[in-house]
């Protein structure tokens, strides 16, 4: 049986829940449902549970890639991978792939990006697409998730994530997205090219079939170019949202902080006035 799992990584709130949502429609994709990830790693639930509620969405399953987490953050390398996490993992991508029928597996959590290599040991013939959206649109979000949950650290944590929280919350959003992106694309970055997908989100949303069709394509997938029109009609940049929310004094803030890593990718700062 072909496995080639593909992982879908990137900072929260940079797009990947809109290609993996996408990609899996394809019909030669498993993945983890909001009803499998119960017991991802027993087979007959999974197909028990799937024959009585057949509502089943995509879902990161943090609880179920984040098993072996052995400290107060999400980083896992290669010297981390257990006989036991081996197996489980294994396991719990065979289980969805002979439920589900498929020949290839499908998954995205944000926290994946501080574990590249430890499921490069376990799955060495894995694919991971990273997807890169502007780092002060990423803070943004960021920072209205943690105002809406009371101000605290909030989604992926890297090893610094408490020396991130001691700084003030726009600044802390910044350094979120810039600490957890350099971390992934070391890892990606270290890996065999033809396995590792850097996307940015501005091209998903700028050409949606055209980098669409790229990155499925470099991971081994193809698609009918028709139905993919249909299936990207309705994706939409809201890369504007920063621009409104921040002040002029923000921007340079952000721009100062994350400068380094905002041009090596690709963005433009905004001129000082």
């Amino acid at each position: 049986m072909s496995t080639a799992p593909i992982f879908i990584v990137g900072c929260p709130r940079s797009g990947t829940t809109m290609l993996y949502d996408h990609m899996a429609r394809h019909p030669d994709l498993a993945w983890i449902s909001n009803v499998s990830k119960k017991a991802a790693g027993s087979l007959a639930v999974i197909r028990l549970l799937g024959f009585f509620l057949r509502d089943g969405h995509p879902t990161e399953a943090k609880k179920v890639w984040g098993r072996f987490d052995i400290a107060d953050h999400h980083t896992l390398g290669r010297q981390d991978v257990t006989p036991a996490a081996r197996r489980y993992f294994e396991k719990v991508v065979a289980n969805h792939l002979r439920a589900a029928g498929k020949p290839r597996f499908l998954c995205k959590c944000p926290q994946n990006s501080l574990r590249i290599e430890f499921f490069d040991a376990i799955f060495p013939d894995a694919f991971f697409v990273h997807v890169v959206r502007d780092g002060r649109a990423v803070a943004n979000s960021i920072l209205r998730a943690r105002k809406k949950h009371g101000g605290g650290y909030w989604g992926c944590r890297p090893p610094e994530w408490r020396s991130i929280l001691e700084h003030p919350m726009l600044e802390a959003s910044g350094l979120q997205w810039k600490t957890i992106v350099e971390h992934a694309l070391r890892s990606g970055r270290a890996l065999p090219p033809e396995r590792y997908v850097e996307v940015r989100y501005e091209d998903l949303c700028d050409r949606p079939e055209e980098t669409f069709l790229d990155v499925c394509s470099r991971v081994g997938l193809q698609w009918d170019p028709a139905r993919v029109k249909g299936i990207m009609k309705d994706v939409k940049s809201r890369n504007y949202k920063w621009r409104e929310a921040f002040t002029p004094a923000e921007i340079e803030t952000l721009d100062s902080l994350l400068g380094d890593l905002l041009t090596k990718l690709g963005y433009e700062l905004v001129p000082r006035k």
